[in-house]
């Protein structure tokens, strides 16, 4: 078993000792001296937990304080009962915070094409229904058509992404064939008619998985979206989809949530999206799960 309640508070305060800057060796020690799956407690109670596998790039997760700002927009966002569908839920990360948030009277949708990802997702969702909570994993990618791609699988496990013109990968280590589906089409066959959150995270395809949800988002059926805006392209992209569909906007520029266009500010890492307006306060709110 690993020992996260023990090394948790060693690692953090060599760290704090380093200024941050030894994570990279602390994460490649901690993978070579338990090199097997660990879990994480998503909520206060332990009733949610998912399983890492021994890899270095997720040491932020066993801290959890991988991309803080989103786990906790999800906890402030989403309530119980609410239907969450994650877009690229690698192995069900931020799924678990939206389980949590949801509880037992709600849904949690993930969609994960990476053959290796998908297998801890799928164990991951698997306990989880387990315990009496729906969470159902798919091996699929969400996309404009539905069909096949390549998928450049990256040698670090949150790089995947599926190949296009305007997207060029290095390190990529092979090349997996995966079925994509429009969310508009795949959320039908579901059953699916409102979705309270959609978080998106595919490396670049983000533009894609909204053009396959145009109906969905037409219909006002979406209240909250969640997703990466890091390039110019899919700032513009976002911003003038935003403005279509009169959609209110605020950004992540790596400290705060700022009410303002994606292209407004020179660093951005994520873009939340949504049907009413949303006080950017709210988002950082420290809310226990």
């Amino acid at each position: 078993m690993y020992p996260r309640k023990f090394l948790m508070p060693i690692y953090l305060n060599l760290l704090e000792l380093s200024s941050g800057r030894g994570v990279q060796t602390l994460s490649k020690l901690d993978a070579f001296l338990f090199n097997f799956q660990r879990e994480v407690e998503i909520n206060a109670d332990g009733s949610v937990s998912i399983f890492l596998p021994p890899d270095p790039h997720y040491i932020g997760y066993l801290f959890k304080l991988h991309e803080l700002h989103v786990s906790q927009a999800i906890i402030n966002l989403v309530k119980s009962g609410d239907v969450v569908v994650d877009i690229g839920a690698n192995v069900g990360y931020f799924s678990a915070y939206a389980v949590a948030a949801v509880g037992k009277q709600g849904k949690v949708f993930c969609l994960e094409p990476e053959a290796k990802n998908f297998k801890y997702l799928k164990q991951n969702c698997d306990q989880l229904q387990s315990q009496g909570f729906d969470c159902q994993a798919y091996r699929i990618a969400a996309s404009a058509t539905a069909g096949q791609v390549n998928l450049r699988v990256h040698q670090l496990s949150t790089y995947h992404a599926i190949e296009d013109e305007n997207h060029a990968l290095e390190g990529v280590v092979k090349i997996e064939v995966i079925d994509t589906v429009r969310l508009d089409d795949w959320a039908d066959s579901q059953n699916i008619s409102h979705i309270s959150l959609l978080k998106i995270d595919t490396e670049g395809h983000e533009p894609k998985v909204i053009e396959g949800a145009s109906r969905l988002y037409k219909s006002q059926s979406i209240d909250y979206t969640i997703l990466e805006c890091r390039s110019e392209q899919i700032a513009n992209y976002i911003d003038n989809f935003s403005h279509e569909l009169q959609l209110h906007q605020l950004v992540w520029d790596g400290k705060k949530w700022h009410n303002c266009t994606a292209q407004s500010l020179e660093h951005r890492t994520d873009c939340l999206l949504s049907i009413q307006p949303v006080d950017p306060d709210l988002l950082t709110r420290n809310t226990e799960i």
